[in-house]
């Protein structure tokens, strides 16, 4: 990623409902000074895009001063495109990228996300559309198939076309569509990839562990890793890898510490980090009508993802369903952690 000028190939991937500017926030608090790692906002609609306000409308905030974050747009159409990027330059961002992975039906009926892996021109025109409206980077981001099965040989032709109509980079996730979130990556064929591509190839899916991260790049030739429901459960994966990596910096306000490692540690920052969430949901989506039951609902899926590294966080996230507001949310995750500590697993199926 460097001829991007990247410093640090390892990223935080768009999630529907997670990849919020607080949960943006929360993973930069984790992220060494020194670090400079790019993070997805979440799937924006680009027929919606053009005629929404962006200081009204929630998926599109972004905290001061924020860089290296990348909108993901979901779109086929150039009517629609090179406006929802007029409408978001203004916002600094980083770079843009083209869903070309989301499996959701919704999704699917107007041929936007893995339906655009049906046809590599179609695909690369979608590129080019991108690419005629901005100076900015403009990544994509697929599916390892389009279907039931990862298919190395439609990957190189797809990528291929994706390549020469003029994509930066790409990040592929592992899984074919059908698989979804669940099941191996398939990691091998996205290396194979990676060597074939003149442009940085990242790997996505299946990335729970900081070392897991670490492989991806040392043992499969990928240009980066993106990480995506595990840094709902651990935020301070970056902090982790950057030690990793020997950069001995911690994150503002966490001078001379360690990243948390141990199962009993990382137990502990969860809870703290959630609490840390409560704050900033409540900074950025706490005023107007209707907010607060927003907000809240954003932090329980947020605890219904990341609380799945946990043997019981079954209960935990039950005491998130009962606040109805952010005090009650704030009061039911301090007791919680105080009498139930857990410990983080590793991995999870």
């Amino acid at each position: 990623m460097r001829r991007l000028n990247v410093n640090f190939p390892f990223m935080i991937a768009p999630m529907v409902g997670i990849s919020h500017v607080a949960f943006r926030e929360l993973m930069r608090s984790y992220t060494p000074e020194a670090v400079e790692a790019i993070r997805f906002t979440e799937m924006l609609s680009t027929r919606k895009l053009p005629s929404e306000r962006l200081h009204l409308t929630r998926e599109l905030r972004v905290s001061e001063g924020e860089r290296f974050f990348v909108p993901q747009l979901l779109g086929n159409e150039e009517q629609f495109i090179g406006p929802s990027i007029k409408k978001l330059t203004p916002l600094s961002p980083w770079g843009f990228d083209i869903n070309m992975g989301c499996p959701q039906s919704h999704v699917l009926r107007h041929n936007w996300g893995v339906r655009l892996m049906g046809d590599a021109a179609y695909a690369a025109d979608v590129v080019r559309m991108a690419k005629r409206h901005t100076d900015r980077p403009v990544s994509v981001k697929l599916r390892g198939g389009a279907d039931k099965d990862v298919d190395k040989n439609y990957l190189l032709h797809f990528t291929a076309a994706l390549e020469d109509a003029g994509a930066d980079w790409l990040t592929i996730h592992a899984r074919p569509r059908a698989a979804k979130h669940e099941g191996p990556a398939n990691w091998d064929v996205v290396g194979e990839v990676a060597l074939a591509r003149k442009i940085p190839v990242v790997a996505n899916g299946d990335i729970q562990t900081s070392e897991d991260a670490m492989r991806i790049v040392r043992d499969y030739g990928c240009a980066g890793a993106m990480i995506a429901r595990a840094a709902t459960a651990r935020p301070w994966i970056l902090w982790q890898i950057a030690e990793d990596m020997g950069i001995e910096n911690a994150p503002p306000g966490r001078e001379g510490e360690r990243a948390p490692r141990t199962p009993s540690e990382e137990g502990r920052e969860y809870h703290r980090a959630f609490l840390n969430l409560i704050d900033l949901v409540e900074r950025y989506f706490g005023e107007g009508d209707g907010v607060e039951e927003y907000g809240i609902q954003k932090l329980r899926f947020y605890a219904a993802t990341g609380s799945k590294w946990f043997m019981f966080g079954h209960s935990f996230w039950k005491v998130t369903m009962k606040a109805k507001t952010f005090d009650q949310m704030r009061a039911g995750v301090a007791e919680y952690s105080e009498r139930f500590p857990q410990d983080m697993y590793q991995r999870i199926n």
